[in-house]
């Protein structure tokens, strides 16, 4: 009787372990997607660079650049600020965009459901100075960024 209690116990022992490793192997697969990365080109006379973001070949969000005030890129009604970045999330993948300025300005959407805008990230920029804008998939510590792209203040 003792030895059949064994049996199940370390055959139960061993099951949740299978599981668990299936768990991880899974949760290992769901941290490191296939991301890529696509810049708009700038149409002449437009204020904003855009670089959007795909999860496994699905559109997921974008960061946008507005160089100077007007347009409404969100669709929120209000005038766009110019030296200004903003995050879009558009994929319910519990995963965050972020759009990050080199000066250390973020604009994200951690911690909010998706479709989300994150609000503007502003401050003003010396005129007709260079900048660098990039995007990030974020979840938790792990992160996924496409290259600095030129945006002008």
């Amino acid at each position: 009787m003792i030895r059949k209690i064994v049996k199940v116990g370390v055959a139960g022992t061993l099951a949740l372990g299978a599981v668990a490793a299936t768990q991880a192997t899974a949760q290992a697969s769901e941290a490191k997607p296939k991301v890529s990365f696509t810049l708009r080109s700038q149409v002449a006379q437009s204020p904003y660079r855009q670089l959007d973001i795909s999860v496994d070949g699905v559109y997921s969000g974008s960061a946008i650049w507005s160089q100077d005030p007007g347009g409404d890129a969100n669709g929120d009604g209000k005038e766009d600020p110019g030296d200004a970045i903003i995050a879009y999330d558009g994929s319910a993948d519990g995963m965050g965009i972020e759009a990050r300025l080199e000066t250390g300005r973020i604009a994200s959407t951690r911690g909010h459901g998706s479709p989300y805008w994150s609000p503007w990230a502003t401050g003003n920029l010396g005129e007709g100075t260079a900048h660098s804008m990039k995007i990030c998939l974020v979840k938790g510590d792990w992160e996924s960024c496409s290259s600095w792209v030129t945006v002008y203040a």
